[in-house]
C-alpha cells in the first residue's frame, strides 16, 4: 500500500514540475511574441483632432510591439492623455485581429472647453488668509473667458477682465502645433493690472499694506513671447522673451525705499528664460505615482542701463510612489538661487507666497534664496470612483470621479537672510510645519482640502485650500 502510495505520489510531483515548466516556457515565449500594430481607431472626440490624441500615444500605426511591453504602452499612453486635461475619461481597449496583428481603439470623453464665466475671488495669497483677514473689499470679480481646445488642436486661448480690489486686463494664447508632430510651439501672454491697495513692505513676516483713495497704487504692464519645444512626451523645453513696467505712487517709494530699490518708482526690465520639465508623474494635478524635475534659468535686466541685473535659479523635483494597498507617499523639493544681493522687495518673495508651509499660511518671508520641502502620506479611505449625476442633463457634465485621502505631512523651509533681516524675522531659522488632512479630488480637477496644522511657532489651526498641496507643474 505504502509502495502504491509512493508511487502516485512521485508521479503527481513530476507531472506538476512538468507542467509548470511548459507553462512557464509557454508564458515566456507568449511575452516576447511580437504584434504589428494594424489599426488605431478613436472614438468620442467630437472637438478634438485625431493627431493631437495619436501624438500622446507611445506608439504609432505599424510599430512592432511585444506583448510584455504592451500594458505599460497603454498605461502611459491613457496617462498621456489624461495629463493633456482635455478629456474627463479615457479608455484605451485593444483585440487581436490575428495571433500577429494587433487593432487599438481608444475611446475619450472630452471636457467642456469653453468657460465664460464670472469671476469672484480674493486677492491673498491663499485661501486661509482670507478667511482670517475678513476684509471683502480685498476681493475681485469679473468675467473669464477660456478656450481650452480652441479649434480642436490643443491650443489654449485666455481673456481675462477683472475690477474690483484688482484692475486687470490679459489676454493669453498657447499652442503647439507648428509642425506636423507637433514637437514645436509657441505661446503669448499682454497684460495689465492696477490696485489702489499694495503691500509695499513686511513687519513680523506679516504685509503691511498702502491704500490709495481715489488713485492707482501701483501699473503693471506685462508682455512676452515663448517658444516651446517638446521632443517626447514626457519632456518640455521652452525659452522666453519678456518684457516688464511698473510703477507705484511716489508715497510707497518714500515709505520703502528699497520696494523698487533706490527710492524710486518705477521698475522696467527686460529678461530671457529658459525651462525644462522631464514628467513622469501619473497626474499633473493630484500626482500619486511617479516623479519630475524641472529647471529654470532668468536673466532679469538683459542691457546694462536697466533696473536690475541678476540671474534667477530655480529647481523643483518631486517623487511619489505606492507603498501599499491605498498608502501613497510623495515628496517636493523647491529651491530658489538670486545672484544678487540686494534684492528690491518687489522681486524678493520667498516662502509664504506660492510657495508655502502648511501651518504657515498667515506668514510671509523674503529674501535671496530659500529652500522648501513638503512631504505626505496619504491613505485612499474612498477609491476613486465614477459617477453619475442624475440631475445633471446629459453632456460633459453628467459623469464625475470622485476620491477621498486621509494624509499626514510635515514641511520644512530655509530662507536665506540678507542685510535688512531682524533678529525676529524667519528668514536665516529653521521653518516647518505639520499635521494631518481630508484631500477630495474630484470634479474637472477639484481638489479640496481641509488641514488641521501646527507650526514652528506651536501656532495651530485648520486652513482651508482648494488645489493640490504640491505645484501642479
Amino acid at each position: 500500500m505504502n509502495h502504491w502510495a509512493s508511487k502516485i505520489f512521485f508521479q503527481i510531483c513530476f507531472t506538476a514540475i512538468c507542467l509548470f515548466n511548459a507553462t512557464s516556457a509557454f508564458s515566456t515565449e507568449d511575452e516576447k511574441r511580437l504584434l504589428i500594430i494594424k489599426e488605431i481607431s478613436i472614438k468620442g472626440n467630437k472637438k478634438t483632432n485625431d493627431k493631437i490624441i495619436l501624438r500622446e500615444l507611445t506608439f504609432r500605426l505599424d510599430d512592432t510591439i511585444s506583448i510584455s511591453e504592451l500594458n505599460n504602452n497603454l498605461t502611459q499612453s491613457i496617462q498621456n492623455l489624461n495629463n493633456t486635461l482635455l478629456f474627463n475619461f479615457v479608455y484605451i481597449n485593444h483585440s487581436f485581429e490575428t495571433t500577429s496583428y494587433l487593432q487599438i481603439e481608444v475611446n475619450v470623453e472630452e471636457r467642456w472647453y469653453f468657460w465664460p464665466f464670472p469671476i469672484f475671488e480674493h486677492s491673498h495669497r491663499n485661501l486661509s488668509a482670507f478667511f482670517k483677514d475678513g476684509d471683502l473689499s480685498r476681493v475681485n470679480y469679473g468675467v473669464y473667458f477660456t478656450i481650452d481646445n480652441f479649434r480642436g488642436l490643443r491650443e489654449q486661448l485666455k481673456i481675462r477682465l477683472i475690477w474690483g480690489y484688482r484692475k486687470e486686463i490679459k489676454l493669453q494664447y498657447f499652442s503647439l502645433n507648428l509642425d506636423k508632430e507637433k514637437k514645436h510651439g509657441i505661446s503669448g501672454l499682454v497684460s495689465y493690472q492696477t490696485n489702489y491697495e499694495v503691500p509695499f513692505q513686511s513687519v513680523n513676516n506679516k504685509p503691511i499694506y498702502y491704500s490709495a483713495n481715489n488713485a492707482n497704487a501701483k501699473k503693471n504692464l506685462n508682455t512676452s513671447i515663448s517658444y516651446t519645444y517638446r521632443p517626447r512626451h514626457n519632456w518640455l523645453q521652452s525659452v522666453t522673451i519678456g518684457w516688464t513696467n511698473t510703477s507705484v505712487l511716489d508715497t510707497i517709494a518714500k515709505l520703502n525705499p528699497n520696494y523698487f530699490g533706490n527710492s524710486s518708482n518705477r521698475f522696467r526690465y527686460s529678461q530671457i528664460k529658459y525651462e525644462t520639465l522631464y514628467d513622469k508623474r501619473d497626474s499633473k494635478i493630484f500626482p500619486l505615482e511617479g516623479y519630475f524635475g524641472k529647471a529654470e534659468i532668468a536673466r532679469m535686466g538683459i542691457f546694462s542701463n536697466e533696473n536690475i541685473d541678476n540671474w534667477n535659479i530655480k529647481l523643483w523635483s518631486g517623487f511619489y510612489s505606492k507603498i501599499a494597498e491605498r498608502l501613497y507617499t510623495g515628496s517636493n523639493v523647491t529651491v530658489q538661487f538670486n545672484s544678487s544681493n540686494n534684492l528690491p522687495y518687489y522681486i524678493s518673495d520667498a516662502i509664504g507666497y506660492r510657495n508655502h508651509i502648511r501651518g504657515m499660511e498667515y506668514y510671509t518671508t523674503n529674501g535671496q534664496s530659500f529652500a522648501l520641502n513638503k512631504n505626505s502620506l496619504k491613505y485612499q479611505l474612498i477609491k476613486a470612483k465614477v459617477i453619475n449625476l442624475t440631475f445633471v442633463p446629459e453632456g460633459k457634465f453628467k459623469k464625475t470621479h470622485v476620491s477621498l485621502f486621509w494624509s499626514i505631512f510635515a514641511d520644512t523651509g530655509f530662507v536665506k537672510p540678507d542685510q535688512r533681516t531682524l533678529p525676529d524675522d524667519f528668514e536665516g531659522k529653521f521653518l516647518y510645519g505639520y499635521g494631518m488632512g481630508l484631500y477630495l479630488y474630484t470634479y474637472y480637477d477639484t481638489v479640496f482640502r481641509v488641514e488641521y496644522s501646527i507650526n514652528f511657532l506651536g501656532e495651530k489651526g485648520f486652513f482651508i485650500h482648494f488645489g493640490t498641496p504640491f505645484l501642479n507643474l
